[in-house]
């Protein structure tokens, strides 16, 4: 924790943690039923991008070396991707300029799958973990997407309504997709499908990772259903967060480490995705000011 390439990250997730339950509290209490996944949807996208954006800031010489080799300034654009992040997620909490920030992101979200995450799997197609962060990337930059149609306060146009069931079809195939690689990985945790070990002092562990994969692969397909589409992304989405606050966050707080940090941020930021997917079927939505 002494070095800032941990603890500048670790105090943003502090930060905006408070900052995102002061500003949402009110919202989220006067909202009824599912209309509850928007505000916490936008918050759980809020603070990991921001906590991401500090990684960029503390750790820009390790994180530079990700950037495409064709591409100039690599450091500039690694510190420029950093400010970004942060913006994004004082936007999404403030509900300032939502529409224009979570559209960025999620084009820059969609340009890191076009230019890292595909040819990543492409050339290593037996590689499942490069196919994980592609589908990682993709759900993100479509929950992006969602969250700024759902951001405005006018009726969403035809190519508007069209590209929001597109990322709600593409975000239940990447539930589905985890679904079943926890049932092939058991030994993993939950959720994201990555390289890490469930420590073995977590009670149950091969149990939570196998009944998070049921979970997904039957909320993913109900996803897929028009008529259960909502229900089935907040209660994905639910599932996801309680993930987070228990399991992630006792991870991360037995080894406080930039490895835990992005575990958890990166969970959170999937369980926002899928809340977000669950408040984006009524839009649009007027909020209170």
């Amino acid at each position: 924790m002494s070095s800032p390439q941990v603890l500048g990250p670790y105090l943003t997730l502090v930060v905006f943690l408070i900052a995102a339950f002061a500003a949402v509290s009110r919202e989220f209490w006067l909202a009824r039923g599912f209309d509850k996944a928007y505000p916490l949807g936008r918050v759980s996208l809020a603070v990991p991008i921001a906590v991401f954006g500090a990684e960029h800031m503390t750790s820009a010489h390790q994180i530079m070396k990700l950037v495409p080799a064709w591409m100039p300034g690599k450091l500039f654009w690694t510190y420029f991707i950093g400010a970004a992040l942060i913006a994004a997620g004082l936007s999404f909490i403030f509900r300032v300029g939502i529409r224009l920030s979570a559209t960025l992101l999620g084009f820059m979200f969609f340009c890191f799958v076009a230019m890292m995450d595909l040819p990543g799997a492409i050339a290593g197609p037996h590689n499942r973990i490069a196919w994980a962060l592609l589908a990682r990337e993709s759900a993100f930059g479509a929950g992006a997407i969602l969250l700024a149609i759902t951001s405005a306060k006018r009726k969403p146009t035809p190519a508007e309504n069209l590209a929001a069931a597109g990322a709600r079809y593409l975000i239940a195939l990447v539930s589905t997709f985890y679904g079943i690689e926890q049932f092939l990985h058991p030994e993993c945790v939950p959720a994201i499908p990555l390289e890490k070990v469930t420590p073995v002092w977590i009670p149950w562990a091969h149990f939570w990772t196998v009944l998070t994969g049921v979970v997904m692969v039957v909320g993913g397909a109900a996803m897929l259903v028009r008529n259960a589409s909502r229900q089935a992304a907040a209660a994905l989405g639910a599932w996801v967060v309680l993930l987070v606050v228990s399991l992630y966050l006792a991870i991360m707080i037995a080894k406080p480490d930039i490895e835990g940090l992005n575990y958890f941020a990166d969970t959170l930021m999937f369980g926002g995705v899928l809340l977000v997917a669950s408040g984006a079927h009524h839009a649009p939505i007027h909020h209170r000011h």
